[in-house]
């Protein structure tokens, strides 16, 4: 099956969504550093309770934090993006490609059907979807999208 029929017929949930990383509205953004780093990822999602009202990434720190005098213990209702873009488990892996790719966004939080944060979904797991699933595509490609072999691969 061709890489466009596959992200049209298979489902978010087929990219093995990870571990949301969630924290509070109050929480400080040092919190959410922790957090970040604990998990080893580049966002926090922020919910009040179980609504998800914000997410919190690495780019909203360097543009709103670093080197602007705010101290890390204000909260990270302050600093976060707001009503984020969602996916949900049973929605076409290109649905979210399409919002990741129109957004910008290289975490999207996975929800079910109340609304709850059950996983993320990143560029990573999108990556290694499509290099596990069409790894000769990938071996194949040349460093730079322009790039023509001058000579037979092999002689």
């Amino acid at each position: 099956m061709p890489l466009k029929q596959v992200i049209h017929e298979w489902k978010v949930r087929h990219l093995d969504p990870s571990e949301p990383i969630i924290v509070a509205p109050d929480a400080t953004l040092a919190d959410a550093v922790d957090q970040m780093r604990n998990g080893r990822a580049g966002y926090v999602f922020v919910c009040d309770g179980d609504a998800l009202v914000g997410v919190l990434t690495e780019r909203d720190l360097l543009l709103k934090v670093v080197g602007l005098g705010v101290g890390y213990d204000a909260p990270v209702r302050d600093f976060m993006t707001p009503n984020p873009k969602t996916t949900h488990a049973d929605d076409p892996i290109a649905q979210a490609m399409s919002l990741m790719n129109e957004g910008g966004y290289r975490h999207l939080p996975l929800v079910d059907e109340g609304g709850k944060v059950v996983g993320a979904v990143s560029t990573r797991h999108l990556v290694n979807f499509i290099v596990e699933h069409f790894p000769q595509d990938v071996v194949n490609l040349p460093p730079k999208l322009d790039q023509k072999s001058l000579t037979v691969e092999g002689g």
